[in-house]
Formats: structure tokens, sequence, C-alpha cells
């Protein structure tokens, strides 16, 4: 028996939907910090097509930040809204990009989520990643030279 079609589409994130996924950004737990309109601008330009939302009938469900460093990908920011859950949202953003990075010969993808967030990780290792605890992540703010 054949699935039905999904009643959402993908297309490529734009700086033209700053004000909604970062609505959906802020409202969705576990999230850390959120990009400046500049800074997403960037990171879409540095990384055209990769970054991903979900839609049906122009109402946003759902957005991913995906992108590359030539060397490994990386995926920030996944979320859906609450109404979308469980409607395969998630997984078809998440393939989409996984798709997008291997054609661009990307091996592999790296992605972070809170350590105290637990339905991020389950959604994570449900799609088959694995979690990491052989290395530590650590972070050095060039804002304090401002």
């Amino acid at each position: 028996m054949n699935s039905p079609a999904p009643s959402f589409q993908l297309r490529p994130l734009t700086i033209a939907d700053f004000e909604q996924v970062t609505s959906l950004w802020r409202r969705t737990d576990g999230l850390s910090q959120l990009e400046s309109a500049e800074e997403l601008d960037r990171f879409l330009e540095r990384n055209p097509n990769c970054s991903i939302v979900a839609e049906d009938d122009g109402t946003l469900l759902g957005a991913i930040l995906c992108g590359h460093d030539g060397r490994r990908g990386y995926m920030y920011h996944a979320a859906v809204t609450v109404l979308a859950r469980g409607r395969g949202v998630g997984r078809a953003m998440v393939e989409h990009c996984l798709a997008h990075l291997k054609s661009l010969a990307i091996q592999r993808v790296t992605l972070f989520t809170l350590d105290d967030h637990c339905p991020a990780k389950e959604f994570w290792k449900h799609l088959g990643f694995r979690h990491r605890d052989d290395i530590a992540q650590f972070a050095y703010d060039l804002k304090q030279f401002d």
C-alpha cells in the first residue's frame, strides 16, 4: 500500500523568511542563541540551497539551517511547529539536507543539541545519528573584543 503524499512542500530558506523562522526558532525549546538578519544572510550566501523550510499552503511548518565548510556538513536550529509534529516534516527536511550535502561530496554531518533537551536527542537518534561522548565542545566569543 502506498503512503499518501505529504501535505507540505520543501523549499530553500531565504533571508525573506527571517522573521518567520526566527519566530519559530524562538518558540522551540532547546535552541541556542539565534543569528541576526545579517549573520543569517551571510550564512545563506555562503551555503546556497542548503537550508530548508517546510510549508503547507504558505504556512511555515518547519525550518532547518544547514551548511558546510567544504569538508563537513552542519545542521542548526531544526524546528517544526507543535501542530506539524508527527507528520514527517522534520524527517523530510533532514533527509533533504543530507541528500544535498551528499551531492556536494560532504562525507559527515555534525549537529549540536543542548544537553538537557531530551526530545531533540531522541529525534536525532531515531533518524540514525549517533551521540558522541568522545569529544568536548569549546567556544570562544569574538564579540568580547568589540
